[in-house]
């Protein structure tokens, strides 16, 4: 689905929740409205910008200081637990061929691009994180050299953060491209994971993680149903 697909009404409110600094102007420009009518249809909805902004600071005080609770979120134990941990550059890729119909574009005229990184231990990797996103044309690889993570691409579009639907897990027992990311041999098991990113319960990103079997334990929260 495209933004453009979205009612006026629908589109308004989705740029107002998913990046609540920008500017009532900005908001009528994207959806070839007029002020007046954003401001309608916000006030309809019982939607504030103020609060949306004090909101997402709010959570992202909560985020840096560490208080999100990891009760309820599946882990990775690494089984060498000695060892300086590190993770590679993020790598940019734009990709053509790959179709989606669940993504969704947060802004017209963005584009469809694959960011990569990669989990050390002591210099060899465990793991490779990619998530495949709708983003602007003009994103480079200067833009993001700076990220620690790859969801910090995702920081100015949500407001209480984004989840994660679909998390299906398996065991590849032949994957010679992702082995020789990693460093493996082409019949080492590699765990793949893969879930969409969901931000206001829109879809806006898949994600894919490839650990090396052998390096890692999933440690996964609460009852298993068979």
């Amino acid at each position: 689905m495209k933004i453009e697909e979205l009612t006026k009404k629908e589109q308004i409110i989705n740029f107002a929740r998913h990046d609540p600094f920008l500017k009532i102007s900005d908001i009528a420009e994207n959806v070839e409205t007029t002020p007046r009518y954003v401001r309608t249809i916000l006030s309809e909805a019982n939607i504030s910008l103020m609060e949306l902004r004090e909101k997402y600071a709010r959570n992202m005080e909560q985020r840096l200081a560490g208080k999100e609770s990891n009760l309820q979120k599946a882990t990775v134990r690494l089984l060498k637990e000695d060892g300086e941990v590190q993770a590679s550059e993020i790598t940019l890729q734009k990709i053509s061929g790959f179709e989606s119909q669940e993504l969704i574009k947060t802004h017209p005229g963005e584009e469809l691009f694959k960011i990569t990184q990669k989990k050390l231990i002591d210099g060899r990797p465990y793991s490779l994180q990619e998530v495949i996103t709708y983003l602007s044309p003009d994103i480079n690889q200067e833009r993001i050299s700076n990220l620690d993570s790859l969801y910090e691409l995702f920081g100015n579009k949500g407001v209480e953060g984004f989840k994660f639907r679909s998390n299906v897990v398996q065991l590849e027992r032949y994957n010679p491209l992702m082995a020789t990311r990693l460093g493996l041999k082409e019949d080492d098991p590699i765990i793949k994971s893969q879930r969409i990113i969901l931000i206001d319960k829109m879809p806006i990103g898949i994600e894919n993680f490839y650990f090396d079997a052998n390096s890692i334990q999933l440690v996964f929260p609460g009852e298993l149903v068979v």
